[in-house]
């Protein structure tokens, strides 16, 4: 990717490595009471690499990867498509219409309340796009999607169509839910006349796979330059992987994991990827110039 610093997780293989595995293989390094230093280290590298820190547009690295990333691939593009699915209030939608001026931003939303919001900040440009009281899955249908309280406040960024359980890290409860409607996003593309989707933003809470099941054609066709999906605990509740993903979108993709201030290839899958803490993807189409 010309211009994005990126970071090569590539393994590397000279002498080094072959010294590194046989310290480390030893029983000895494994001994009880190095344990809790194994865990601190453990703990320091996971956050080290962003893993947990995806949840904030300004901090995450979402804001980098679109100047510097998106803006690139749609620097070519007169008009740009981009699709926010599971805009909330839109701040991510207004985000890219700061950095890409000429492009026409659909706006995804199916809580209503949550909705109103979004309709009185993110409106139509050029009768084209704007907000949607709509979600997506892998087909039509008509669905319950639940909201929570975390300790005790509503949190609208977290309402998720696959029902979130209680833990002993987070007091996250239930609070509503409410029958919203969901359509494919090959299904509205064709109804719209949408004939590609220059970046596809999905934040919906655990269901971004079903939400490309629902994107088979378009992605099938190239139709999608490049997209970011998010993967983190709410992947727990909707029994999905990061090896979902992988199997999905590496035939056509170039796979990348978003930190503040770059992107970092993932070359292979293994299954030490498998982080369920709330971290973003991108993938860039390998046909994407």
């Amino acid at each position: 990717m010309r211009g994005a610093e990126v970071t090569d997780m590539r393994p590397s293989r000279g002498p080094f490595t072959g010294l590194l595995k046989k310290i480390l293989f030893r029983q000895s390094i494994k001994h009880p009471r190095l344990q809790p230093l194994w865990g601190r280290l453990h703990t320091l590298s996971v956050y080290g690499m962003n893993y947990g820190g995806g949840g904030l547009i300004g901090t995450s690295g979402e804001a980098w990867a679109l100047v510097n990333v998106v803006r690139r691939v749609c620097g070519n593009v007169a008009a740009p498509v981009v699709f926010d699915v599971g805009a909330n209030v839109g701040d991510y939608s207004l985000l890219v219409r700061r950095h890409l001026p000429l492009a026409t931003v659909y706006a995804f939303e199916p809580a209503r309340s949550v909705y109103a919001e979004l309709a009185k900040r993110v409106s139509a440009g050029g009768g084209r796009g704007g907000p949607f009281n709509l979600g997506f899955s892998d087909s039509q249908k008509t669905v319950d999607l639940y909201s929570y309280t975390v300790g005790g406040q509503e949190v609208s960024l977290i309402s998720s169509i696959d029902l979130r359980l209680p833990t002993q890290a987070v007091e996250v409860k239930t609070r509503a839910s409410e029958r919203v409607r969901v359509e494919t996003i090959d299904r509205f593309c064709e109804a719209e006349g949408v004939a590609r989707i220059d970046f596809l933003k999905l934040d919906v809470e655990g269901h971004e796979l079903s939400v490309l099941r629902g994107a088979r054609r378009m992605l099938d066709e190239g139709r999608v330059s490049v997209l970011q999906f998010e993967f983190g605990p709410a992947n727990i509740y909707s029994r999905t992987y990061f090896y979902d993903f992988w199997s999905l979108l590496a035939g056509g993709y170039d796979i990348f994991r978003i930190i503040p201030d770059g992107v970092v290839p993932i070359p292979f899958y293994g299954e030490h990827l498998e982080v369920f803490l709330t971290t973003n993807y991108l993938a860039v189409g390998k046909r994407t110039p």
